[in-house]
């Protein structure tokens, strides 16, 4: 291949939207030439499956804008052909920030939901959810919320419409979905989160009385976690929950379909150029969602393509197989505590390692642009991680210089050093928002590292020191022996 057929690919990496996020409604939902269909995900898009649990950036938005979105909603039902996609309806129960026609925020649920509640009023509201996007799913008159509170405290009244609603779906053949999206953003408070938690949790146990009317639920791991929650058919919900999890073939299947779907002409033909030297066949989008296509998720051709497109090793040289294959690297360097990789932080690093130094003659990236992308995935990924948990990179600074791994009361020290617990809590207080754990007069700086394990931020080795994965490390500015080194 010709520098100029590299430089082609370099430019198609480095011109991916940097912001790969979605809402579930809205402008940002997602648009049929973005979808890539793993077969891992299958049971997370089953309307028989309740609960879908993912980490920031994993895809929870994503998969809750396909189904929601009728044309989208059939190219899923074309990669997941055993679902049963082509004969569902889909409205929305709860949307987070994001409103509209289509919309449900906490705006509205706070206006019919009080700060003293009781759990049978916080299960009315989701009672009304139900009732009013199944109603309008229906083509019947569309509820107000207010209506559809009123009918929802009503059990007679609530079970009498839903048993209409089941046999006109049923008649027609269809079911009907309610999705649930960013609910992470119900409450700023433990005890309301859980209250809401457990009141949704208990309505979604009690739908299982009908066949034709599902809901599905997009959560983040903390939240199905808490070990606070009392609902006593909870661990039954917890293990039929289906993990929403990329793996490296999944990422790199990600990346390649990216490529050789380019409109872009020189891209195209760079890449086809690239697999056919390599003696693997080019593909359209059908192949790709039907995952016909062979670097769509085999991990051999996969890793043939990364060895021309990076060179096969992280070095130069002989010796260079020592630093690690340039195909696994990223995968390796980019995992939490839970050894999960989202697509974010994949073509965030790919995407600034297409950007770094000059154009090679040999190759589109290079191992010290893969690096370097890694230091940019990490602090995208923390200035991420900000958005949703306000208080982490208060707890991340008073770390930095630290190397890892450490014992855990150096750790703790550094935090009292600089007054964390304290500050963390006033400031969590002062702005209104969740705090990383239960306000307690026993809490101390080691309820600031259950915090970040819990989201998979740090974690305890077996010999009891604590650690960070790479991914936070770097843009944190901690240290660690013959690890990448921060900014």
């Amino acid at each position: 291949m010709l520098q100029t057929d590299f430089k082609a690919l370099r430019d198609a990496i480095s011109s991916i939207p940097a912001d790969v996020s979605n809402d579930a409604v809205g402008e940002y939902a997602p648009k049929l030439q973005d979808i890539f269909a793993p077969e891992t995900h299958a049971a997370a898009l089953a309307p028989g499956v309740p609960i879908v649990v993912g980490s920031r950036g994993a895809g929870k938005s994503f998969w809750s804008g396909v189904l929601g979105q009728k044309e989208t909603r059939q190219a899923a039902a074309k990669a997941y052909p055993n679902l049963g996609l082509d004969r569902v309806q889909v409205g929305f129960g709860f949307t987070g920030a994001v409103g509209g026609s289509e919309g449900v925020t906490p705006e509205m649920l706070n206006s019919y939901v009080g700060t003293n509640a009781t759990p049978e009023e916080a299960k009315g509201f989701w009672w009304a959810t139900i009732l009013r996007a199944a109603i309008k799913g229906a083509g019947e008159t569309p509820l107000s919320f207010k209506e559809a509170v009123s009918m929802a405290l009503d059990w007679e009244e609530r079970n009498k419409v839903l048993d209409r609603l089941e046999k006109n779906y049923q008649n027609n053949n269809l079911t009907f979905l309610v999705v649930y999206d960013a609910l992470d953003t119900v409450a700023t408070t433990w005890s309301r989160r859980r209250l809401l938690t457990e009141a949704l949790l208990e309505v979604v146990w009690a739908m299982r009385a009908y066949r034709r009317i599902k809901v599905k639920l997009f959560l983040r791991p903390d939240q199905i976690d808490d070990d606070a929650l009392r609902f006593v058919e909870l661990p039954k919900l917890r293990t039929g929950a289906v993990l929403l999890k990329w793996s490296g073939a999944d990422l790199y299947g990600l990346l390649y379909s990216r490529l050789i779907l380019s409109r872009i002409d020189p891209t195209k033909n760079a890449f086809d150029q690239l697999l056919r030297s390599l003696n693997i066949p080019s593909a359209n989008q059908e192949m790709i969602l039907a995952r016909q296509w062979s670097l769509a998720h085999d991990i051999e051709n996969q890793s043939r393509v990364m060895a021309v497109l990076a060179s096969p090793f992280m070095a130069d040289g002989p010796n260079g197989f020592k630093k690690g294959k340039t195909y696994d690297w990223p995968i390796e360097h980019l995992a939490d505590a839970f050894s999960e990789v989202t697509p974010r932080s994949f073509l965030g690093l790919m995407i600034e390692a297409s950007k770094f130094g000059g154009v090679p003659e040999d190759r589109a990236i290079t191992s010290e642009g893969i690096r370097h992308g890694l230091r940019a995935a990490s602090k995208t990924r923390v200035d991420q991680l900000h958005q949703e948990f306000l208080w982490i990179k208060g707890v991340l600074a008073p770390l930095a210089g630290l190397l890892l791994p450490q014992a855990e009361e150096e750790v703790f020290k550094a935090w009292r050093k600089t007054n964390t617990l304290t500050q963390l809590i006033t400031d969590a207080k002062d702005n209104k928002y969740l705090p990383p754990f239960e306000i307690k007069k026993s809490n101390s700086e080691r309820d600031i590292f259950l915090a970040l394990d819990r989201i998979g931020v740090m974690f305890s080795r077996k010999d009891g020191r604590l650690d960070m994965p790479d991914l936070f490390r770097v843009a944190a500015k901690l240290l660690k022996k013959g690890g990448t080194a921060p900014l």
